[in-house]
């Protein structure tokens, strides 16, 4: 049997499951994308990266994240808001950011992770989020987001 569970990519939470008789916990946390300053006149994307972190125990060895769709409900653009501006923007698994970080619907896949390393009796994860906000996009001033669910099945 596996456990899924939910936090929001921008905040963090603890994630805890009961299998059988042995209980696996994983702490998840994660530091969201940051972007900086966009400039909606420049011709060329606008890149960013977030960290999640996740700790388990020393049996969990290949966690899933998957990743929601946000406030756009779609994958194909997902929307960062500003009072009543809004822009399109992605998350990605791989620093091409080519492959749309999500839960399998709508072209997008979810992450399996494998490894890790073994610190403190823990096993730990730490994949990096890759996300860009295309270019040319007319927006006004402002500060910008978006609320990702991320869950970890285990």
């Amino acid at each position: 049997m596996r456990r899924a569970r939910s936090t929001a990519l921008l905040a963090a939470a603890l994630a805890l499951g009961a299998i059988g008789t042995e209980a696996r916990a994983c702490t998840v946390s994660s530091a969201g994308v940051a972007f900086g300053a966009y400039n909606p006149r420049s011709t060329g994307a606008r890149n960013g990266t977030g960290t999640i972190s996740i700790a388990c125990a020393t049996t969990v060895t290949a966690p899933v994240v998957a990743l929601s769709a946000g406030a756009s409900g779609s994958y194909a653009a997902r929307r960062m808001t500003s009072g009543g501006w809004s822009f399109n923007y992605n998350l990605y698994t791989n620093s091409a950011r080519t492959i749309i970080w999500g839960d399998g619907s709508g072209g997008s896949v979810s992450q399996t992770l494998s490894g890790g390393t073994i610190s403190g009796g823990q096993r730990r994860f730490t994949p990096t989020v890759y996300g860009r906000i295309p270019a040319l996009q007319n927006v006004g001033a402002g500060s910008y987001g978006d609320t990702v669910i991320m869950t970890v099945t285990f």
